[in-house]
């Protein structure tokens, strides 16, 4: 199974982007709002589910180009003499420098086109979009979840790297669930 896994990977790297985060990022989600809420989540029916699909399988694609680039970017640099060329090999500083690299050049785009997708998908199903509000926490994991996470991910073969990323919009959606549900009221 796993072998299939990683053939699937190898020949429709990303069709299996979009589906890992299409399934992963999506009960990431669905565990947040029920962390927060203590039950089901409301406002999730067949077609905001079948928007958030879309939505996280879109994001996953995104974030595959953001990988791809951001390994590529970091030999980059050191053939340009801008970081030690140590960090060009497989390891901690080639790791920590793709994540870093990752995180801050291309994650502000992609907290932006995942606020934007949120937005549209409330707008299309006539609910009130949540807009910027708490933007500024969203773009703040970056630096305190996102690079360090990453690091262990792009530790990982490149095979397995997006299906890690995927599965860590469960962290993602448990923290969320749990920081909302301790700002609830008592």
């Amino acid at each position: 199974m796993w072998q299939t896994y990683l053939d699937l990977v190898g020949r429709h790297p990303l069709l299996m982007a979009f589906g890992q985060f299409a399934l992963l990022g999506t009960a990431g989600e669905v565990l947040s709002a029920r962390l927060r809420s203590g039950s089901a989540p409301l406002r999730l029916g067949p077609p905001r589910l079948l928007l958030k699909v879309l939505g996280w399988g879109a994001l996953g694609m995104y974030i595959k180009f953001m990988f791809v680039t951001a390994a590529a970017g970091v030999p980059a640099l050191v053939g340009y003499g801008a970081l030690p060329a140590a960090w060009a090999e497989p390891g901690l500083p080639n790791a920590l420098a793709t994540s870093t690299l990752m995180n801050v050049m291309l994650g502000p785009a992609m907290v932006l086109l995942h606020r934007v997708i949120d937005n549209a998908i409330d707008r299309a199903l006539g609910h009130p979009p949540l807009g910027w509000a708490g933007l500024d926490k969203a773009l703040a994991t970056l630096g305190w979840l996102w690079i360090p996470l990453h690091t262990l991910t792009f530790l990982q073969p490149k095979e397995v790297r997006i299906g890690m990323a995927a599965a860590l919009s469960l962290v993602l959606g448990a923290v969320l669930g749990l920081a909302g549900r301790a700002k609830r009221p008592a």
